[in-house]
């Protein structure tokens, strides 16, 4: 109980208190906390059976009834309620929901894992093994493409993954799963998609003659070691070209990833048309995932704020065509954001919705419920509902980060992206 509650008499309720219950499973209402609107609802919390609630004067219209006389009769029990049978019902397949939602996820993040551990050994072995590597990295691209285009609407999922010595082939399925996600939005054939996931899969290769001393210094670049980096894209499109059936179109991935629409990227300062649209669309998943995941993860943005910097702080770098459509792909709220609701309820995003950007699915801080119940909420279902701001972790309480566990490395993936037909 906070300090701005008071526990109080089932009987002192009324229109206008903001109330908090027990237990979540002991009521068949969506949220533990709410403010009772009408007195249907008043007459639903009576007939529960519960002695009290605690109330929160500084969320409420109202202060409590005064508390009945000691000599009080009870009141009698009311009749059965068939809208409150079907509020029960409607909790309970929530949780059958909650139940495959949690699987679903489960899947989702085995099949990350075991993409991620491919892309490790492929890459480890690229040039040792290079006729296994190339066919493990485009098997794990076909397939890939292959469960994109099999499904009409496809939904990016936020999956748990830990920042540390793997994040460079985090980095490589993060920046190919999202370009995917994206040429499937723009309506891209299986061919040039394939030809984009290989390219994206392999677009840091170069980095390999990178001193780690400058890509691991968490300190601002010199100008001579931002030169030096910028020079793992020759690099790489030098070593891709020694590598077996790498087609024109992956090359071109490889050496325009970093190639902005006005002119300002690197290598070749290339501008407008001259930067293929396979390599536009790398350039877009690059860039979010980088502004996502900094060496820094003080300096990392939420994935909210790096799509707004993107679209607002940063126009005529990326194609806008492109970049609005993959806005839709990641919503207005993506995966991985901390966002407030209209009533003040706190939850992380963990899924977009195709087709329904305002509304995610999110998982719920209620310290009432259990961290492993925690209630993952559609926001389809809950038409009320909407997000009135994202938040930043440091902004949380330490009870929040540690029930929602928002991720210090932000890993997309979607369900069945890897095929269960062919060995990770």
């Amino acid at each position: 109980m906070n300090e701005l509650e008071q526990r109080i008499g089932i009987e002192q309720i009324r229109v206008g208190l903001y109330i908090r219950l027990d237990s979540w499973t002991d009521h068949p209402f969506l949220f533990s906390s709410f403010k009772i609107r009408s007195e249907k609802q008043l007459q639903q919390l009576r007939s529960l059976g519960i002695s009290h609630v605690f109330y929160d004067s500084s969320k409420s219209d109202f202060s409590p009834l005064p508390a009945p006389k000691a000599s009080a009769s009870p009141p009698p029990p009311l009749p059965p309620d068939p809208e409150m049978e079907a509020m029960w019902a409607e909790k309970r397949k929530r949780r059958e929901q909650l139940s495959r939602q949690r699987e679903a996820l489960g899947r989702c993040e085995r099949q990350f894992a075991a993409g991620a551990s491919t892309v490790k050994s492929l890459l480890r072995n690229l040039f040792s093994r290079p006729d296994e590597s190339v066919q493990q990295a485009q098997t794990l691209v076909s397939d890939m493409v292959d469960s994109m285009l099999a499904d009409k609407d496809v939904a990016l999922h936020l999956v748990n993954t830990k920042a540390g010595d793997e994040n460079a082939y985090y980095h490589a399925l993060n920046v190919t799963m999202l370009s995917l996600v994206l040429a499937k939005e723009a309506q891209l054939g299986a061919e040039e998609m394939r030809a984009l996931g290989l390219g994206t899969l392999l677009h840091d290769i170069g980095r390999e003659k990178i001193p780690s001393q400058i890509l691991l210094n968490k300190a601002p670049w010199t100008k001579a070691e931002l030169s030096f980096y910028q020079q793992h894209v020759a690099y790489g499109v030098d070593m891709a070209q020694r590598l077996p059936g790498m087609s024109a179109a992956a090359l071109n991935v490889i050496a325009m990833h970093h190639e902005l629409l006005d002119g300002s990227g690197y290598p070749g300062r290339l501008a407008g048309e001259q930067i293929g649209r396979l390599a536009r669309i790398a350039c877009i998943a690059n860039a979010f995932d980088h502004y996502c995941n900094r060496i820094n993860p003080a300096e990392s943005m939420t994935p909210a704020e790096a799509i707004a910097f993107m679209f607002k702080k940063e126009p005529g770098k990326y194609d806008a065509v492109l970049l609005q459509l993959f806005v839709r792909c990641m919503g207005i709220y993506p995966p991985g954001s901390v966002v407030q609701l209209n009533n003040g309820q706190i939850g992380l995003i963990m899924s977009v919705n195709p087709g329904r950007l305002l509304h995610p699915s999110l998982l719920i801080y209620d310290p009432d419920v259990p961290k492993e119940e925690a209630l993952w909420l559609d926001m389809r279902e809950a038409p009320e509902l909407s997000v009135v701001k994202t938040l930043r972790p440091a902004e949380l309480d330490v009870a929040v980060i540690a029930y929602l566990d928002p991720r210090t490395h932000i890993s997309y993936f979607t369900e069945n992206s890897l095929s269960n037909n062919r060995p990770a």
